[in-house]
């Protein structure tokens, strides 16, 4: 699972959303990617976008040496999380 966290493009982190993604790895009982993009107003549209994508590619090509199924990729994301 790749985890796009939310904040309204400008806050939140892996710090904020620890609790979130260690559940839905117990719940789902899967690996869970969490990718923390640039936030605005540093990174303006569409640099989030582009890192997200990025991270998509990355687990999809890299994911087999870190023991993931990279033909297997699930994503989910909360309010701009989501939009990503």
């Amino acid at each position: 699972v790749v985890y796009f966290h939310g904040g309204g493009w400008v806050l939140c982190d892996r710090f904020s959303h620890d609790r979130v993604t260690r559940d839905l790895a117990i719940d789902a009982e899967a690996a869970v990617v969490f990718v923390e993009y640039d936030r605005a107003p540093e990174a303006p549209y569409p640099i989030a976008n582009e890192q997200a994508f990025a991270a998509l590619e990355w687990v999809a090509r890299e994911g087999a040496g870190h023991g993931l199924d990279g033909a297997r990729i699930a994503t989910i994301g909360d309010s701009a999380g989501g939009n990503l």
